[in-house]
């Protein structure tokens, strides 16, 4: 999924889930293993953060090899593997029933985070969001973001760098052939898979979503079309005019195309790439972690029907009380203070957290946007020019810190949209 439309319906049991992460007794051991190109957090076993780790590495590989190109951003992308659907629904509140996995790309963050041990398909089907959103520039249809990460949710790739994509997946195909398929006309002009109601009709847009894209990147003409169809339908045309201008079918018979697809004989690309033993470093991360990472996610969230921020600032006041000189939980406060609470709370933790870990990135950026907050409000135009030097002075300990992580450069052009010349 891309992004999350699920109203809250009752804030005090979000409170009361909240609450249950913040435990008197034994902490879980969270983890952060960083390789190349990610950075995941779990609180499982350090083995299998490692496999984890390894896997995406060789994912990475393989759609490298298979799309070539520089990879488009050179911040490592953060994963946080979490235990069951509870502890991703209190990162990602509001997830329908049967959502295992959440990738998210804004201003604010990218990350993902998907519950461990559900299989490799839901790691690689997030993975897959994030190479389509580090692409380009181009909005693709719903189904297509959905279809392209479940064509590469089935992927392999061995330690020798032997390879295989395309592959079905057969919970998909046997609902395809046993379940009621959804019109395609639905299936084309819903945004995700929140824009069809009911569990089973979610997995069914999934597989058709997957079939449709198999179908298309299995023929080069196809693919053309698909090129065409695309501009058309960012240009505001109809999706379904747009298709049957375009491929020159109805919807009746794109659904025969479909089921005529599936029940043939499905083809699948094999590849060797270059073998790939990545080096991954674990460290343990405070005990913090265990009582601030899923709620901290959530505050960084713009969705207010994903959001109770009441409960959140309550949580992460707790934390920060009962961690007084952990940056994360400190930092985790100053967000949901700057949002929910006391601006000066805010400061006061933001400081003590720069205090202890000067490099903090979020903690840097989130004292510049405090500080170009206080210019704008500033009555004095000496005030103003002051608040906004010590925004830009924030700024440029962050790139210091890290000049590949894009939250910074949103932070910096933030900066500079007040700043007189």
């Amino acid at each position: 999924m891309s992004s999350v439309a699920q109203r809250l319906l009752f804030a005090p049991v979000f409170a009361l889930a909240l609450t249950a992460l913040t435990p008197l007794s034994a902490l879980a051991e969270w983890r952060r293993a960083q390789s190349e190109h990610f950075v995941v957090y779990s609180d499982g076993s350090e083995r299998a953060l490692r496999d984890y780790t390894a896997k995406l590495e060789r994912f990475d590989q393989l759609l490298t090899a298979r799309f070539g190109g520089a990879r488009a951003e050179a911040r490592r992308l953060p994963v946080y593997l979490v235990s069951d659907g509870r502890a991703l629904r209190v990162a990602v509140p509001g997830l329908p029933p049967g959502i295992a996995g959440y990738y998210s790309s804004s201003d604010n963050d990218v990350f993902a985070v998907l519950i461990r041990g559900d299989g490799d398909d839901i790691l690689l089907h997030e993975y897959s969001h994030h190479v389509m959103a580090r692409s380009g520039d181009v909005p693709y249809p719903g189904w297509f973001r959905e279809g392209f990460a479940e064509f590469f949710a089935t992927a392999t790739v061995s330690e020798a760098g032997s390879a295989s994509f395309g592959l079905p997946n057969i919970g998909r195909l046997q609902a395809l052939a046993q379940q009621r398929w959804l019109p395609m006309d639905v299936v084309l002009r819903a945004d995700s898979s929140l824009g069809v109601a009911g569990q089973q009709q979610m997995g069914m847009y999934y597989a058709q979503s997957w079939a449709l894209t198999h179908w298309l990147v299995t023929d080069a003409a196809r693919i053309r079309n698909l090129s065409a169809y695309v501009t058309a339908v960012n240009s505001g045309r109809d999706p379904v005019e747009a298709w049957q201008a375009i491929f020159g079918m109805t919807m009746d018979q794109l659904t025969a195309q479909l089921r005529d697809h599936v029940r043939g004989r499905l083809t699948y690309a094999k590849l060797d790439i270059p073998p790939i033993r990545p080096v991954i470093t674990v460290t343990t991360l405070s005990p913090a972690a265990d009582t601030v990472i899923l709620p901290a996610i959530n505050a960084r969230s713009w969705n207010p029907e994903a959001i109770n921020g009441p409960a959140l600032l309550a949580t992460l006041r707790a934390a920060a009380a009962r961690f007084p000189d952990d940056p994360l939980a400190l930092v985790a406060q100053g967000r949901a203070e700057m949002r929910w609470g006391d601006e000066a709370a805010a400061e006061t933790a933001l400081t003590h957290a720069l205090d202890l870990q000067g490099d903090n990135v979020e903690g840097l950026i989130l004292m510049a946007d405090l500080s170009t907050k206080r210019g704008l409000d500033a009555t004095e135009d000496a005030e103003q020019t002051r608040q906004f030097e010590l925004a830009q002075g924030f700024v440029a300990r962050a790139l210091a810190a890290d000049p590949t992580d894009q939250r910074v450069h949103n932070a910096q052009r933030r900066v500079r949209r007040y700043v007189r010349d």
